[in-house]
């Protein structure tokens, strides 16, 4: 299929949608496109571009990658394509040698990074502190991949565990837990979409799409698109965020990159 007959298809189907009982949702879109624009802009040259998508559980479990990856395949037919995902991983992890090498060996145009979860995670969060991991991270990504360009993403939210009580069964002590809404979710949220308009970085906050404070973890909950550690998400959960994300990319480039063509 031609890029203009992509085109065609894109803008007369209907994209993806949220479930209709999710409250409070924005337009799925991203937020900076424009910086994206010198990595999308050869993206169906012979060569085609190159896309790596790293993060944290989220990512390693494949869905939700898998999920981004086919979305953008209809409009970039010639993407190479490559995820790395570590559980437990934060936005530092992947500052490391190790990992850097790895991003580099694909030689991307574009770097996703998804991270966020974790980081909401502990015991004491510091912007401060998160905000120099982002830096760190995006400087040795640029000085390794020339020319690359990047496009954070938010994490989708989660809830926080907490024991309230035990019983026995076959032997072994079991726990049940209530599950309260991560609060921290918000700070790291507007932390990574504060960092990303400071060092002129697209970003995809489904956080707020899908929601935002009050309303993302619920809608998830709600909608049986959460696991049941609620943290994580269904198959149909993640499949869901990775169309929405494919779909924001490709809105971007076929409004505005091929309208100035």
């Amino acid at each position: 299929m031609t890029v203009l007959m992509v085109s065609i298809a894109m803008s007369a189907q209907q994209w993806t949608q949220l479930p209709g009982s999710f409250k409070h949702t924005q337009r799925n879109v991203l937020i900076h496109g424009e910086y994206l624009d010198s990595a999308l802009l050869h993206a169906n040259d012979s060569a085609g571009i190159s896309i790596v998508h790293i993060g944290d559980s989220h990512v390693k479990g494949k869905a939700f990658p898998n999920a981004v990856e086919s979305t953008l395949r209809t409009a970039f037919p010639r993407m190479q394509w490559a995820y790395f995902g570590i559980n437990g991983a934060w936005a530092s992890r992947f500052i490391e040698a190790d990992m850097i090498s790895k991003i580099a060996e694909q030689k991307p145009n574009l770097v996703i990074v998804s991270f966020g979860t974790n980081e909401s995670h502990a015991p004491a969060y510091n912007e401060a502190q998160h905000t120099e991991e982002l830096m760190k991270l995006v400087v040795r990504i640029e000085a390794n991949c020339p020319g690359v360009r990047i496009l954070l993403t938010t994490p989708p939210g989660s809830y926080l565990a907490k024991k309230t009580g035990s019983y026995r069964r076959r032997r072994r002590r079991r726990y049940t837990y209530s599950h309260t809404r991560n609060e921290t979710t918000p700070r790291v949220v507007d932390n990574i979409v504060a960092f990303a308009n400071k060092n002129h970085i697209a970003a995809w906050d489904i956080f707020n799409i899908a929601g935002g404070a009050f309303y993302a973890c619920t809608n998830w909950h709600e909608s049986g698109l959460m696991n049941g550690d609620q943290i994580h998400y269904t198959p149909q959960g993640y499949t869901l965020q990775g169309k929405l994300l494919g779909e924001a990319i490709i809105k971007d480039y076929f409004i505005r990159i091929k309208s100035n063509e």
